[in-house]
């Protein structure tokens, strides 16, 4: 059987935005993101989150680092019942630093190929599924890929209650 999903950006979205956060100790989950993670589930979501991740091309962290973090985080969002069901990050960027990541790719938003990696794996209704990110390339990639999409508001649980009205 085919769940609507949510699709989020991570920084800006889920999490503040300092800048290439891939330590634990600058994780900070934004006002309301946890309930509202809980709510999409108990509704029956999926949670995808899709995020570029450009520092691991600029050389200021590893892709192992992100992973590390995503791990820790989703094991507390679990305990919750907020988990993300999958993650997909983009480590390329066409100015890398670091060689094998200096390349124009598809899966860098506004390409929408970590969308697509997505659907091919899970059963997505996209009628009634929808992105929140917070850079007009989150928009762009939303709509190449069909999905309703809102740029961050303040709080992410009221937002979540909005959309879900709809």
């Amino acid at each position: 059987m085919k769940k609507p999903a949510a699709f989020l950006d991570r920084d800006g979205v889920i999490n503040y935005d300092y800048g290439y956060v891939y330590k634990l100790k600058d994780f900070k989950f934004r006002p309301g993101v946890i309930q509202g993670l809980k709510l999409l589930k108990k509704r029956g979501f999926y949670i995808f989150v899709i995020t570029n991740q450009s520092g691991i091309a600029r050389g200021l962290f590893k892709e192992k680092d992100f992973l590390k973090l995503h791990r820790i985080i989703n094991q507390k969002l679990k305990r919750k019942k907020a988990n993300f069901d999958d993650v997909k990050f983009s480590p390329f960027h066409p100015n890398a630093k670091i060689k094998k990541y200096r390349k124009k790719s598809k899966t860098r938003k506004p390409g929408n190929l970590m969308i697509n990696q997505i659907k091919k794996k899970w059963r997505i209704d996209l009628k009634k599924s929808f992105m929140i990110g917070d850079n007009v390339s989150d928009k762009t990639c939303a709509k190449k890929s069909g999905l309703y999409f809102e740029y961050a508001k303040r709080n992410f649980f009221h937002q979540i209650k909005k959309i879900l009205k709809k």
